[in-house]
């Protein structure tokens, strides 16, 4: 997917007009919508504002991944685990604990023995 597309669709998401957009990053509107129009590719740092502002990285806006944010730890989550994740903490403590029961029927596991403890019986020592 082109850099261009994936902006559009970033915009389309958050209901947000090309000038509001400019606005926000301090470019010209007409700078934006050449990026739009694919007449114009944006610097450096305007790729990093554009990746702050919608909380995705720099390779998903130039369409090297699909996976939408970068992640500071050494798991990388898809789309759909990291909704899973944003809903999970969404939810007040017994919804999550509901969810997660949900998970574990889904998964066939023994919803009375807790998690912890599950890890201990399955790798002892």
């Amino acid at each position: 997917m082109k850099f261009s597309t994936r902006l559009e669709n970033l915009l389309e998401e958050r209901n947000l007009k090309q000038r509001q957009l400019a606005t926000e990053l301090h470019i010209a509107p007409s700078t934006l919508n050449g990026y739009l129009r694919r007449d114009r590719e944006p610097d450096f740092d305007t790729l990093i504002r554009l990746a702050d502002f919608f909380e995705v990285s720099i390779d998903y806006l130039l369409g090297v991944t699909d996976v939408r944010r970068p992640f500071h730890s050494q798991k990388c989550y898809d789309d759909k685990e990291e909704d899973l994740l944003e809903t999970y903490r969404c939810l007040g403590p017994q919804e999550q604990n509901y969810l997660i029961k949900q998970a574990h029927i889904y998964h066939q596991q023994d919803l009375d023995v807790p998690h912890s403890l599950e890890k201990s019986v399955k790798n002892p020592g």
